[in-house]
Order: C-alpha cells, then structure tokens, then sequence
C-alpha cells in the first residue's frame, strides 16, 4: 500500500496548521495518496532517515566489507552513533543505553534478568500492550510469580497501596497506548524506589511523541522503539538501564563481554559494565544509522516538535467532538499525539476499514478498549484533519 510519507524537516511554524515534516502533494488526494494517521503503530521514516540507513547499509554490502579490521571499526562506529544520539535525545550517558529489536524484545530482557522465586509479585495495569504483558506471563507460567493489575487512572496512590513485601518489579507503560494518557512516572518510580522494587517501563508511545528524560523519570529499566514516534526504522529500538541497576542479562554473547579479545575459553570474562551487556552479537549497521538520524532529528525539533503534535491532537479533538455520534477517549487538552474515539453504532474495526476505502489509515484497538486511534505527528496537516472528520461525519 502506498502513502504519503515524511521526508525532511522544514522551517518550524507552530500553530500554523503547515504539517512540520513536509510530505509533498497532499490534496486533492491522488491514486496512491494516503492520509497517514497511525505513527503511535508505525512511523513513515523521512528521506534523512532512510539516507543514513543506505549509507550505513554501505558497510555491509558494499566496498567496505573488504576492510577486514577496519570494517568492524567503522561498523562499531556506528552502533555508537546510534547511543549517542538516543542519549542526546534522552539524557543518560550512552553506555546507558542496549540496542534492540523494538520495545517488546526491552521488555523481556528486562523481566527475564530477575532472579525469580515463586510468591513474587508484579505490579502492571489492565491496559498494557501484550508486549508488556506476554513476558509478564511467561514469569507467572514458569516461576510462580503473582501479576497484579491497576486499573486505569493509575497514580502513585494506586501502585503505593499494591505494592507489597512480596513486590519485585512494577511494568508499564509511559504513556498508555489505548487512550495517550501520560502516567506520572516519576512518582511511581520514586514510591517503587524507596520499596526497594525494580521499575520497567514501556516507552512505545512516549519516546519522539513527548518530551522525555529517561534519567529524570528514576526508572531502572526503559524500553523503547524506533519505528513508530521517532519515524526509524522497523526493527531498532533501545533498553535503557540505569546505572544503579545491576540486573544480569540473559542475552549474552561476545558483544556482552568486556573485552573480546581476552575472552578465556574457561569462563575467566568479564561482562561490560554498563547496557551493553544485554547485546549479545552482531547488529545492523543500517539500522543503527537510521535510529541515529531520527534520534537526531528529534532532537532538533525540541519542544517545539511536541508542542505541535499536541496542538494537532488538540484540533482533531476539537473537530470530532462536534459530531454528536462521536465519544471522546482521550484526556482533553491532549497529552500526546493519540485521540482514541469510539462512532456510535459502529465497531472500531469497521470504522478503520471504511476509512481505509477512503485512503485514511488508522488503527483499531482491540477489545477490551475497542477504540479507533488516530496519531496526530508532524507530517499530517491541518487540513487532513478536517477531511478526517468530514469522512467520518459521512460514515
């Protein structure tokens, strides 16, 4: 399926209704135009992004490959690249920082380097994304852990009161991916600190969508993806790992060990100090460029970038509540760029479907929440916005 997608940043002129991302030709919609409303599921990466990956993709099929030493400097070179923009983006330094597949391949590392006993519990909400709770129940299936839930709104009173002697880790999410409502993170983490429990945190729809200092939240674990918010690439994500957190990891390899080159086949290494020990072997070059250039991006834009993404949520939230068929779902005014909403006498599936007919993408949220979902980055106008609602009021 084609789409309009984001290519480079232009000049920033907030409230303006000009998209801060530039995609080209967007109306009248053309044959293979789309009005692209679901970064919060993936994000079109931009021409910058997709120019650094075909470099860096250079050294693994092109000339360089021939480099012997040299080739694995230059690739190493980039994987830090990629570390140092999450940390100029992010705060932390960045040995803080593990590169991953995505925000689910964080979330198990992080719950499976705990040392487990049966009778040990987790604190998490009824809202998590399953990349969350699939590594949470894999715990409950093999060590006997307890999960406990939070329903939605949860506030540091609700995890305050959950958290027990028995209580090893709480895991959510940053921002909750049904609804866009930001949790407040740095109360939990804190309540969670001073009960001696670990904290982690799913930053899929946090990370590119609002402003974030992962230090100043006080989590000991935050994973994160590159491909939706950020406008990365698919498969390029991070674990953030706070330097007081000593959680072993069970992805190991060479990459985990400190130095290589020493390594004794009888077991006498070293596992690097920092992240690095959750990465366990060779990564992608090209995907790390590419997760480097949208760090960086991001970076540029500022708060300027998350103030316009808020505004535009705020305007779609506007337009849609003024068809009476419409219910709201989001918080108001917005918190991020997610505006969840449910069409009378409608399921969220169908509503999805019929805009995709008439070339808007979406995303339907799967029961229990049952919502459409509309991400409101950069690149989407103020004008699709309205067309949006105008094809809604015809359903």
């Amino acid at each position: 399926m084609a789409s309009s997608r984001a290519t480079d940043a232009k000049d920033l002129r907030p409230g303006s209704g000009e998209p801060l991302l530039e995609r080209g030709e967007i109306f009248a919609l053309k044959d293979n135009d789309f009005v692209y409303l679901n970064s919060g599921g993936s994000g079109p990466p931009p021409e910058s992004v997709r120019a650094a990956m075909r470099a860096a993709d250079d050294l693994v099929c092109g000339p360089a490959y021939l480099q012997g030493a040299a080739f694995y400097a230059r690739c190493a070179e980039v994987l830090v690249s990629a570390k140092e923009a999450l940390s100029g983006l992010l705060g932390g330094s960045p040995d803080s920082y593990a590169l991953t597949n995505n925000t689910s391949h964080g979330m198990s590392l992080g719950v499976a380097g705990v040392d487990w006993r049966p009778g040990d519990e987790i604190i998490t909400t009824t809202t998590e994304h399953p990349g969350c709770l699939v590594p949470l129940h894999a715990a409950r299936r093999r060590y006997g852990v307890t999960v406990r839930y939070l329903e939605p709104p949860v506030t540091v009173e609700k995890v305050e009161d959950a958290i027990t002697d028995r209580t090893r880790l709480v895991a959510l999410s940053h921002v909750d991916w049904t609804n866009g409502y930001v949790l407040p993170l740095e109360g939990i983490c804190s309540a969670a600190r001073e009960r001696d429990v670990l904290t982690l945190v799913d930053g899929a729809q946090s990370v590119g969508n609002i402003e974030t200092d992962i230090p100043a939240t006080g989590a000991d674990l935050y994973a994160f993806t590159g491909h939706k918010w950020l406008l990365g690439p698919e498969g390029a994500g991070a674990l953030y790992v706070c330097p007081e957190c000593d959680l072993p990891s069970t992805s190991l390899g060479y990459a985990s060990v400190a130095d290589p080159q020493s390594f004794d086949v009888y077991g006498d290494y070293a596992l690097k100090a920092g992240a690095g020990r959750f990465e366990a072997s060779t990564m992608s070059p090209a995907l790390a460029g590419g997760l480097a250039a949208a760090a960086n991006a991001a970076r540029e834009r500022g708060e300027a970038g998350f103030a316009e993404i808020r505004r535009k949520a705020n305007l779609l939230m506007d337009l849609l509540s003024r068809d009476s068929r419409i219910t709201l779902r989001s918080p108001r005014p917005a918190e991020c760029g997610l505006v969840s909403f449910e069409v009378e006498g409608l399921a969220a599936k169908e509503v999805v479907a019929r805009l995709l007919e008439r070339r808007f993408v979406l995303r339907f949220l799967p029961e229990p929440a049952g919502y459409v979902r509309a991400s409101t980055h950069l690149f989407v106008a103020d004008a699709e916005l309205e067309a949006l609602a105008r094809a809604l009021a015809e359903l």
